[in-house]
């Protein structure tokens, strides 16, 4: 791992510690710590199982993803690839997964501008599923914000796939491409790329993957459904959908703010909408939200650290690579 990645990482860290404790010391300590006390602890292996299927669900598409653009790698290859990936939601935008085109390079060989757009892909169509998921609760809860936020995320992604699979007008844009300075350096790079996400983004593929998303996003919400239902929230299907929209809208949200695993903006999202919604108290409805996110985030940042402990070597030389890889990426 680089040192620059390395950094990044423990910035990050650092970050979302510092985030926690203005968080716990603004929504009141001690209720907070009463709350969390409070929990029924037997619910969090169902808390943290719903959130592996979710992670199973998204590592199997990232393999089949792989497959669909005829990428010669074994699933256990591209799972050990998936894991250490898991670790670099933790880098600003989540650059650093683009590390995992790296790591295919050096097991398969494959170019990394050819699977660069699996990340993409896994980024675009994600959030696609989780404004399909919110969509209901943008209507049936009136805030102009969220609403806007999730038209335009939804508006822009549907935007590029439409360029990328109106072939004459993609080529077009690329042939304009060629001929500015910096960006003709890389236009083999740009044209790999473009087929690449050609196939990925044909509506049989788009759709399979959005399917895959909604199954994945729906079960990360279920888990904080379950959270939720610890802390006093009534159970039934109405409060599930609520929870789902509530953990899907924040996670949009999250992402747009760009922050390293969307911290501060995750969950500051969801601490408004449940007390709004289910009338928590602001430490109760910290609580939940953090309790939620180790699972959703941080059990994920763990095996991703596990993953690379185990298997460095998979980013052998990835220093020296991240130039190449930055430029290939950037000029996409």
């Amino acid at each position: 791992m680089s040192k620059d990645l390395r950094r990044k990482i423990i910035y990050s860290l650092i970050f979302a510690l510092l985030l926690y404790i203005v968080m716990a010391l603004w929504s009141d300590w001690r209720e907070l710590t009463a709350a969390v006390a409070d929990f029924p602890w037997k619910l969090m292996p169902l808390v943290m199982g719903l959130t592996l299927v979710s992670y199973t669900g998204r590592m199997l598409r990232w393999h089949w993803y792989l497959q669909v653009i005829d990428v010669d790698i074994s699933r256990k290859d591209s799972a050990r690839i998936f894991g250490i990936g898991m670790m670099m939601v933790m880098t600003p935008g989540k650059a650093g997964e683009f590390l995992k085109s790296y790591m295919v390079k050096n097991v398969s060989g494959a170019p990394m501008s050819k699977t660069a757009p699996i990340i993409l892909a896994e980024r675009i169509l994600d959030a696609m599923a989780m404004v399909m998921l919110a969509a209901v609760g943008l209507f049936a809860f009136p805030n102009t914000s969220a609403r806007m936020v999730g038209v335009i995320v939804f508006a822009v992604f549907a935007a590029f796939i439409v360029v990328i699979q109106t072939r004459p007008l993609a080529l077009w844009f690329l042939d304009r491409a060629e001929h500015v300075p910096v960006i003709k350096n890389f236009a083999e790079h740009l044209h790999t790329l473009y087929e690449s996400s050609y196939i990925i983004f044909r509506p049989r593929n788009v759709t399979i993957a959005i399917l895959v998303g909604l199954f994945c996003w729906s079960a990360v919400g279920a888990a904080y459904y379950v959270a939720l239902t610890g802390f006093g929230v009534t159970p039934g299907w109405q409060s599930l959908g609520i929870a789902i929209f509530i953990f899907n809208i924040s996670t949009v949200i999250g992402a747009v703010i760009a922050l390293p695993g969307g911290l501060g903006g995750v969950e500051g999202s969801m601490v408004a909408w449940s007390t709004r919604l289910f009338g928590l108290s602001t430490a109760t409805a910290t609580a939940a939200a953090l309790l939620t996110r180790f699972s959703t985030l941080w059990m994920g940042v763990g095996i991703g650290v596990v993953s690379f402990l185990l298997w460095p070597d998979l980013l052998a030389g990835s220093e020296e690579a991240r130039r190449e890889l930055e430029a290939e990426t950037e000029a996409f």
